[in-house]
């Protein structure tokens, strides 16, 4: 397939995360959260486990990296997510879980010895003003617990970068996903069963109106499952520059997403912070640059697959993944 279509597939993928947040914004008005975090993470395995079989299947050498891996994401990170959702709008959502980039490119530093560049600290001092702006945007109240659980989440989702950047580069990137979302699956099943059994949750009482379904599945599918397999599809060839640069559209998706489909509203203040943001992201050099630091992974819903195709390199050389 020529590459303009293989960057559409990069652009769909980055379309599917960035509405997920949008997705599940709106399936939350008949799921609980936890609940709707198992619909979700279950739809994606339904299509990625026959999409491996396919592949051929092997059982892993060490499934407790890939065990690892879910625990970070999706389990704590699509937690924080879909919890922070629920006292948040869809549009901060989108853009606070691409402070991703900056939690990466700080953790790494702080714990694989790596420099920050002129530019990346550029582009996270652009994103920090840019929190800032949108915080000051937002109500007291809603600062507190709904922007923490979304940045909380992003922060797990940077973790679990650092250690899939030591394992994607072995692994075949559709397996490593597949075996990620499944025991994102069983980690997230118990706390829904507590949820379940202490009464804190009820699926029917009332039951989810068909558009809620819809939105579940779509944020499952396409948002989590679609967008990884896309992107698997189009990284080998594509080079990890401009993969970067169409990641970058995920946040900005996600707002078009909310206002668009949620009739959001979207301010001024709002609109600078998002373009901070948006800035910030941009700002990171990308392989071959001036700085040649990690491409940041943009959101919880991004990918790793990357790592294992062509891994980027970090600010010192290195390979890094930072991508899902």
């Amino acid at each position: 397939m020529s590459q303009p279509w293989r960057l559409g597939a990069l652009v769909l993928a980055a379309l599917g995360w960035g509405s997920s947040a949008a997705f599940t914004k709106h399936a939350l008005d008949g799921f609980p959260p936890i609940t709707l975090l198992a619909v979700q993470l279950v739809v994606a395995n339904l299509i990625l486990w026959p999409v491996l079989a396919v592949r051929g299947m092997r059982r892993p050498s060490a499934p407790w990296r890939f065990a690892l891996l879910g625990f970070f994401e999706p389990a704590l990170a699509y937690t924080g997510l879909t919890l922070g959702l629920g006292y948040t709008t869809a549009a901060n959502a989108s853009l606070l879980s691409s402070l991703e980039s900056c939690f990466v490119v700080i953790l790494a530093a702080l714990f694989l010895g790596e420099r920050i560049g002129r530019r990346s600290a550029f582009g996270l001092f652009l994103a920090v003003i840019g929190v800032a702006v949108l915080n000051r945007a937002d109500s007291v109240n809603a600062i507190s617990l709904g922007d923490m659980l979304i940045t909380g989440g992003a922060l797990s989702a940077a973790i679990y970068v650092i250690f899939a950047s030591r394992v994607a580069p072995h692994v075949d990137p559709v397996e490593m996903t597949t075996y990620q979302f499944g025991f994102g699956l069983l980690f997230t099943l118990p706390a829904a069963a507590v949820q379940w059994l202490s009464g804190h949750e009820r699926l029917a009482d009332p039951a989810p109106a068909g558009d809620h379904w819809i939105a579940a599945v779509a944020g499952g599918g396409l948002g989590f499952a679609m967008s990884f397999l896309l992107y698997n599809f189009a990284i080998r060839t594509v080079p990890a520059g401009a993969a970067g640069m169409t990641l970058n559209l995920i946040p900005v998706f996600g707002v078009i997403a909310a206002v668009v489909g949620l009739n959001e509203p979207f301010t001024l203040t709002q609109a600078l912070g998002a373009a901070l943001i948006v800035g910030g992201l941009v700002a990171f050099p990308h392989p071959g640059g001036d700085d040649t630091p990690a491409v940041p992974s943009p959101a919880p819903q991004a990918l790793v697959a990357a790592a294992a195709a062509s891994p980027p390199t970090t600010t010192t050389g290195r390979s890094l993944a930072n991508e899902r």
